[in-house]
């Protein structure tokens, strides 16, 4: 189902089939980008859930027993199934709509609902994930969003503190070291990012138009990625609450114990240059 919010600043447009984010606009001004391939994760805001980016291979245990997710062309499953199945809208007003799924899934087999909130204001927007554990024993998570910011040819990244980046052993994933990294970074035409950071503290992000100030909750890291499906125009800053293949490393690994609750998501304040 097709749903629209709006107010006097504020238009987001919304699909309950993936609690897909199809597009925001401010003053009429697109500030997060639509997909141009159709793929959720290639604009928009897809939520990623139970995990966020890639897992080696699809594989990963949890208490002695073996799983295994989906894996794509290049052999490894990325960004979750949450963002490919119907939700369920449960509330719905001008400014903001509620809908919820359960994961539980052949390659997934934990009953954890997941409830979403996403509210529009007059200078931004929000998303937060309210996670529960309805099943006997512990369950992993690791997700994140993956939200296009608008930027126009140029952006940068201003942040209260150096960010620790992660260091890779190939192209997609951590050796789980680290190295410090600037607080204020930019567009390189010389260098495409699609990089992991360990920073829990407030980002802001400035395009040719827009100044982007976004807060998280329980986000401990988060991506930055202006590659192809950026469209030379935007940059993916993906909130997530652990590293890359944390299912498989277990760093910093969300772990949910039976009856337990917990909040994950970000909020975007929006104002003009």
């Amino acid at each position: 189902m097709k749903i629209t919010l709006n107010n006097e600043s504020i238009r987001a447009d919304i699909d309950s089939n993936g609690c897909y984010i199809e597009g925001v606009e401010f003053r009429e001004n697109e500030i997060i980008k639509r997909t141009q391939d159709g793929h959720k994760t290639h604009g928009g805001c897809a939520p990623l859930f139970p995990y966020a980016n890639r897992i080696k291979g699809g594989k990963y245990e949890w208490l002695g027993k073996s799983y295994e997710f989906k894996k794509y062309l290049d052999g490894n499953s990325i960004h979750g199934f949450a963002k490919d199945r119907q939700w369920d809208i449960i509330d719905q007003s001008e400014n903001s709509v509620q809908m919820k799924m359960n994961l539980e899934d052949e390659s997934y087999p934990f009953d954890v609902d997941v409830t979403v909130v996403i509210e529009i204001s007059n200078d931004g927007f929000r998303e937060n994930a309210r996670f529960f554990n309805n099943h006997n024993t512990t369950v992993p998570l690791s997700p994140g969003f993956h939200p296009y910011f608008v930027t126009g040819s140029n952006w940068e990244i201003l942040l209260k503190s150096r960010p620790l980046k992660s260091l890779k052993i190939d192209q997609y994933f951590p050796s789980g070291n680290y190295s410090e990294f600037y607080r204020h970074f930019y567009k390189k035409e010389s260098h495409v990012y699609d990089d992991c950071f360990r920073y829990s503290g407030d980002i802001q992000l400035r395009g040719d138009y827009f100044v982007y100030d976004v807060k998280r909750t329980n986000s401990e890291f988060f991506m930055v990625y202006d590659g192809k499906f950026s469209d030379s125009i935007s940059v993916a800053i993906e909130p997530m609450a652990s590293e890359v293949n944390s299912f498989q490393t277990g760093n910093m690994l969300k772990i949910l114990k039976p009856g337990e609750e917990w909040e994950f998501g970000y909020s975007v304040s929006i104002s003009s240059l």
